[in-house]
């Protein structure tokens, strides 16, 4: 298996399709430069190379620990469009690895599965134990003779995949080349530091079919300029004049905002995170780590929003909603968890026709990377020169 599969030539083929200018459009201040071409949100061409290269390099998104808890759980997932497995060890711990046999090739795994010792192929029944290792192959030397493996065949163990696990969310780099894990989440990792996490719970999942690009998704949930014109109730919340600009360091873009007062809407009453100063009760933040996972944080959940590409203009998103402590579970926190599910049903809905007209406007020839706000819009640009950057 190569897993740098791939053209030679990575530049040459990007420049081609983006322009070679490209980066020096996207490095202009931003009243004078523009964000992403029409093309890299259009053409397939430009989504298999985002597979090729930006999210086989990078420290990618690729799955929730909550839905395989126990040992013996695995779930296949996708990631670049390469089918893996997620599964949690004897021993706690998550693994990631290739989702298919290595005789001929068959997918292992096709549905989520618990109390698992193995995995096995249903085309020969050769089995893999929960750390990847081959462990039998019937008839292998002809009828009834059958191999026992004993650790002794390593070129037919399941190929492992780099992973790493912070708190409930699990990253894959495929390529294994990646900086550690450890420096890549520092930079969020430390503007969360006062938030205790592993007091949080699941309490809640929404899933929506958009018709546009994964990259406008995290383009949308980044950019608070759009507020104002589509958010009614979010903007009666914290309004226009309250919000700061979104700032970035590196490949974490922010932004935030205080607030004066909960709100029934954002399921007011649910325990708060322990210890937190006044200003963090008081204080709403959301961030996107490049270039697939996203949530938002408040004194009392975190709200995890991710987009899955589907193929160029097609994406699938998730939005997956913790509570602290017993806010999560207890039946008495379940009008306020609904509150906060529903809420966010109304405000992705608000989101998704605006994201798929944008969308759509990609392929008009008036437009070709935006005319863009010099206080609003230079996390864009970042967004831009990071995709670039990663795939070049």
């Amino acid at each position: 298996m190569n897993p740098t599969a791939g053209s030679d030539h990575p530049q040459t083929e990007i420049d081609a399709l983006l322009g070679a200018d490209v980066l020096e459009r996207l490095d202009k201040p931003t009243a004078e430069g523009t964000a992403l071409p029409n093309v890299a949100y259009t053409s397939e061409a430009f989504h298999r190379l985002e597979n090729e290269r930006l999210f086989r390099r990078t420290w990618a998104f690729a799955g929730f620990g909550h839905r395989i808890p126990k040992a013996g759980d695995a779930m296949p997932a996708e990631v670049a469009g390469q089918p893996l497995i997620l599964a949690r060890g004897r021993d706690g711990r998550v693994r990631v690895f290739h989702n298919v046999c290595r005789h001929r090739g068959a997918k292992l795994l096709t549905e989520a599965a618990t109390g698992l010792r193995n995995f096995t192929c249903p085309n020969h029944s050769w089995s893999y134990d929960l750390d990847g290792h081959l462990r039998a192959r019937p008839h292998f030397f002809g009828g009834d003779k059958h191999e026992a493996v004993r650790g002794t065949c390593h070129r037919a163990d399941l190929v492992p995949v780099r992973c790493a696990a912070w708190h409930d969310w699990i990253f894959v780099n495929l390529d294994g080349r990646a900086e550690a894990f450890e420096t890549y989440i520092k930079p969020l990792a430390d503007r969360v530091a006062e938030y205790d996490f592993s007091t949080l719970g699941h309490g809640g999942t929404l899933t929506f079919d958009l018709k546009a690009d994964w990259k406008l998704a995290f383009e949308n949930f980044i950019e608070p300029y759009h507020v104002f014109s589509c958010h009614p109730w979010l903007h009666s919340f914290v309004t226009m004049k309250e919000r700061t600009a979104p700032a970035f360091d590196g490949h974490l873009l922010y932004c935030g905002y205080s607030f004066q007062a909960t709100d029934p809407a954002r399921g007011e009453g649910l325990p708060y995170f322990p210890g937190l100063s006044e200003a963090r009760r008081r204080r709403g933040d959301w961030f996107v780590l490049f270039p697939n996972f996203a949530f938002e944080v408040f004194p009392d959940q975190v709200d995890v929003f991710v987009a899955h590409s589907l193929g160029a203009g097609r994406c699938r998103e998730e939005i997956v909603c913790y509570f602290v402590g017993e806010g999560a579970t207890s039946p008495d926190y379940a009008a306020a968890r609904q509150a906060v599910l529903d809420n966010w049903q109304a405000l992705n809905e608000e989101d998704i026709g605006i994201v798929e007209r944008m969308q759509e406007g990609r392929r008009s020839d008036g437009f070709d990377g935006g005319v863009l706000s010099p206080y609003w819009d230079p996390v864009l640009q970042q967004f831009s020169r990071l995709v670039v950057e990663a795939m070049r």
